[in-house]
């Protein structure tokens, strides 16, 4: 694939195609999970279209994302754009978990609560109410402190690569 004659700076909108076209190219095994984090790394940084072309030159054209398929000259004198306000970076839902992965270990332990905790509190069985909490400190708790470990080395590289919408200059 050629690139385009021009290369412009790339908005955010355009740098998520991209990345949705590299996760369905991944999808489709076009792709393996080395090459397509190699590759989604280098779209969160290109800054200019040249920068995205070597990404899709063996990928069909159907995943091409338009800027590259279709690129138009931008106005020779846009309009500023008008300043937004700051969103929170939304995690790439790459390996179909969505969010917090620390909520499903969260919600086990409430369910171990409700239905061994909470029994041997109220029977006041000591030897119930001792091994409920030795289950909870063995399991549980390591469960929650990995969990919430990644999240936040998954939010901190996404900051470093600059996954954030609305972000200026990686703030």
């Amino acid at each position: 694939m050629t690139s385009p004659d021009h290369g412009y700076r790339l908005s955010d909108d355009e740098r998520d195609e991209a990345l949705e076209r590299l996760r369905t190219a991944l999808s489709e095994g076009r792709l393996d999970l080395d090459e397509h984090e190699s590759r989604s790394a280098t779209a969160l940084t290109a800054v200019t279209t040249a920068d995205l072309a070597p990404l899709f030159d063996d990928i069909p054209p159907r995943l091409r994302p338009a800027t590259l398929t279709n690129p138009q000259t931008p106005p020779a004198d846009p309009a500023p754009a008008e300043p937004t306000a700051k969103t929170p970076a939304v995690p790439a839902a790459d390996d179909g978990r969505e969010g917090n992965r620390a909520t499903g270990p969260l919600i086990w332990g409430g369910f171990l609560f409700v239905l061994w905790g909470l029994p041997a509190i109220i029977s006041g069985n000591q030897y119930a109410i001792i091994g409920w909490l030795a289950f909870f400190a063995l399991v549980v708790v390591p469960g929650l402190a990995v969990a919430t470990t990644r999240e936040l080395r998954a939010r901190r590289t996404r900051r470093e690569l600059g996954g954030g919408r609305g972000e200026i200059g990686g703030a």
